[in-house]
């Protein structure tokens, strides 16, 4: 079959597999939404660790929103419409709604599934009447959020078709927010990583009504490959795929990292039947039987399988989708061979490291950017400050284009001469 290209001439990903993989996603919404939206779930492993039935209402309605840009997919429609039929009665009951009268301050939060559904068309007069007085209430805005989360409610505003803040207010929040400063991708926290996620989301609007970026794309997505080089390495599919949606998210071309980094979870999904999450304990699936199990597998898993399904959706929007190949286009041949030595024996146990053996070499030279990223973050955790001076005179001299973990690290060196100065 011949699979149309890119403007570079690049064969695409099959829009049968990532619609496949849509669809996947949105029959576990069905799923999670029968198990788990009445009465959330509690963690055996740890009681205090609940998932409460607002979050994964919200989630699956979220999951919806993206679905629906893309709803004229084999199967998507029809799915489309189940899910909205068994969300509604949780998204729109009599809880809501009074939490939504109760706390104005936080009102767009509970509505957040019943913007979405409105939005996907199945609006609700009631609850929009209720909405618009907590919306106008005095303590409308008494909640102190950060900047992800204020853009979090302008997008429920602005999907819901409710006033929103004017644009000059949001470019301000957005100048606030990670978006607009360099995240720290050596030692920065899982929750920056999110924030940054999730700040391109709203910011981005999943390409239905975008706000402007604050910096440039290219910026903004060598950051994205430095995390990526994270993710893979520690095998946290769920921030993998929610970083990925950076590249559809911002309309530019993939390159040789994502790519790779699509692959990799699409062969892990296809292997396990589903995305894992570093939240499920085999030793707890085997300690539990019948209904149980079945809650705990979809309450520790649904999140990862939905930002697949996010991810596969924003993918299929026009001008968005990847290629079937990783690009050649930058490889320095025997660049990875260099590279890979300074990688410990751990590194090349895990999953990744499994997929790239499989790459011709031209192709594994094409992701030396990747290699030199989890190279760095490696050695600076083993503080084997030599090794990471050692990377940086080698990047120099094989003439890798800089990433944003390369800068960081030779920041951090600088610094640590000064340290040692002092």
């Amino acid at each position: 079959m011949v699979i149309p290209g890119n403007a570079r001439g690049e064969e695409l990903w099959e829009t049968a597999d990532l619609t496949g993989r849509l669809c996947h996603a949105l029959d576990i919404a069905m799923e999670t939404v029968g198990l788990l939206a009445a009465d959330g779930f509690v963690n055996p492993d740890d009681p205090a660790n609940k998932i409460v039935p607002e979050k994964i209402i919200g989630e699956t309605a979220f999951l919806l929103f993206a679905s629906s840009v893309v709803r004229n997919g084999a199967g998507v429609n029809e799915r489309i419409e189940r899910l909205a039929a068994l969300l509604m009665p949780y998204a729109r009951n009599q809880k809501i709604l009074l939490n939504i009268c109760l706390h104005p301050a936080v009102a767009m939060e509970y509505a957040q599934a019943h913007a979405c559904l409105k939005y996907v068309g199945y609006p609700d007069a009631r609850f929009d009447a209720m909405l618009l007085k907590s919306i106008n209430a005095q303590a409308g805005f008494g909640r102190e959020r950060t900047p992800h989360r204020m853009l979090e409610q302008a997008w429920i505003k602005k999907t819901g078709g409710y006033p929103v803040p004017a644009d000059d207010e949001i470019s301000k929040v957005i100048a606030h927010s990670v978006l607009n400063q360099p995240i720290d991708l050596l030692h920065g926290t899982r929750d920056d990583m999110y924030a940054f996620t999730h700040a391109l989301m709203y910011v981005s609007g999943f390409n239905v009504s975008p706000w402007p970026m604050p910096r440039s794309r290219g910026v903004i997505l060598s950051e994205a490959e430095s995390m990526l080089a994270r993710c893979l390495q520690e095998q946290d599919y769920d921030l993998a795929g929610e970083v990925l949606l950076a590249w559809p998210l911002t309309g530019q071309s993939w390159s040789a990292t994502a790519v790779f980094a699509l692959r990799i979870l699409t062969q892990v999904e296809d292997e396990a039947g589903f995305l894992p999450s570093p939240a499920t304990r085999v030793d707890t699936m085997a300690k539990l039987r019948g209904e149980s199990r079945k809650k705990y597998l979809f309450a520790t898993a649904y999140h990862t399988a939905y930002v697949m399904g996010l991810l596969c959706a924003t993918a299929l929007q026009p001008g968005r989708r990847p290629p079937l190949q990783i690009s050649t286009e930058l490889s320095i041949p025997g660049s990875a061979a260099i590279i890979l030595t300074f990688l410990s024996e751990c590194a090349l146990t895990q999953y990744w490291y499994k997929v790239f053996t499989k790459l011709k070499p031209i192709e594994q030279d094409g992701l030396a950017g990747l290699l030199l990223d989890m190279a760095l973050i490696s050695n600076i955790r083993l503080q084997n400050y030599q090794a990471v001076y050692q990377l940086i005179a080698i990047a120099d001299e094989l003439g890798i284009v800089e990433t944003a973990i390369l800068t960081q690290a030779a920041e951090l060196l600088d610094r640590l001469i000064l340290f040692g100065a002092s």
